[in-house]
C-alpha cells in the first residue's frame, strides 16, 4: 500500500480554489480523499528504475 499522501487539506483547498473551483461545494470532502489516495499512489512510481527504459514508439504529429 503507498504511504499515505502529504497533501494536507489546507493545501488542497488554496490549489483548488487557484483553479477556480468553488471551495465550498459540498463535493470537496468527497473529492479530497480521493486526490490523496491518487498522489500517494503516484509515490511508487518514484521508486521505478527505468534508466535503460526506451519507450516501444514515439507519437509523432502528422506533418501539414
Amino acid at each position: 500500500m503507498p504511504e499515505e499522501s502529504p497533501l494536507t487539506r489546507e493545501t488542497f483547498l488554496h490549489l483548488a480554489r487557484e483553479a477556480g473551483l468553488d471551495v465550498d461545494s459540498p463535493h470537496m470532502e468527497e473529492l479530497y480523499p480521493y486526490v490523496r489516495e491518487v498522489l500517494a499512489g503516484f509515490e511508487v512510481l518514484k521508486g521505478l528504475d527505468v534508466t535503460d527504459a526506451e519507450p516501444p514508439l514515439a507519437f509523432i504529429p502528422p506533418q501539414e
